[in-house]
């Protein structure tokens, strides 16, 4: 058995209600010959993945996260449609186990998202630059 050091989904496709339903398992490992092995909640064990009737394929699977860290005074700055900025404060950086840092800001529900993935994020603004980041842009 090989320990799995790239993050690998198996996925599994199954009919609910006459709809298709969508469900991963994380790859936790590869046997001697080659099939990626996933734990069978029932048994406790280790099973391949394609045991399962309804295994569709594997997928790269993300980066899982490793750790947290306060957002230590920085924001995230999002440009509005009437050229405006808004700037809301990171709650958290997260460390995915690839190394990768990821700004994590909140919305007003208490949701919290990487500021990356919304299609108006502008920037980060490191502590104390605040005040620039309410102008509008000058550039248009």
């Amino acid at each position: 058995m090989i320990p799995a050091q790239h993050p690998y989904e198996a996925n599994y496709r199954q009919e609910m209600d006459g709809r298709k339903v969508y469900r991963s398992k994380p790859v936790i490992a590869w046997d001697d010959e080659g099939q990626a092995l996933v734990v069978d909640e029932r048994s406790g064990r280790l099973v391949p993945a394609s045991n399962d009737r309804m295994f569709v394929g594997l997928s790269e699977g993300g980066h899982p996260v490793v750790a947290a860290i306060p957002g230590g005074g920085w924001s995230a700055r999002f440009k509005n449609e009437d050229g405006t900025f808004s700037v809301d404060p990171l709650v958290a950086w997260t460390v995915r186990s690839d190394g990768a840092v990821i700004p994590i800001d909140t919305d007003n529900s208490g949701v919290c998202d990487a500021s990356t993935t919304t299609s108006n994020f502008d920037g980060l603004v490191a502590p104390g630059a605040e005040a620039r980041t309410a102008q509008q842009d000058s550039s248009e």
